[in-house]
């Protein structure tokens, strides 16, 4: 796992407070005397790197396939901002949703995925 840059949460043993259970963490990359100690570092509920038992955790992958759309995601624009992502997605002849995934997986190194 110490290539995962995000990883799932499965066990929060004694560290209710900082982890969840089924939610996604991004992981830090190790430094070399912990690569073999069986712990992963990564940036919990407190926003901190902290290391944990690597058993608490399982890679988080796309599984190749498109999946319906489960969660949404409201975003606050002033009008200006509104009015140049509106521009642009015409201009890429995209709807604006579209556009601003496009750049969110290019921003996150994610594979893209047409929605």
């Amino acid at each position: 796992m110490n290539n995962t840059r995000y990883v799932r949460c499965i066990k929060n043993d004694d560290y209710e407070i900082d982890l969840t259970i089924g939610k996604v963490y991004k992981s830090v990359p190790l430094t070399d005397a912990e690569k073999d100690a069986g712990v992963i570092r990564v940036i919990d509920n407190e926003s901190e790197d902290y290391l944990y038992d690597a058993s608490y955790f399982e890679p988080f992958q796309p599984d190749g396939a498109v999946s319906e759309l489960t969660d949404s995601l409201t975003i606050h624009l002033d009008a200006f901002t509104k009015g140049v992502l509106h521009a642009e997605a015409l201009a890429a002849n995209k709807t604006m949703s579209v556009l601003v995934r496009e750049w969110l997986d290019e921003r996150l190194g994610l594979a893209t995925q047409q929605i």
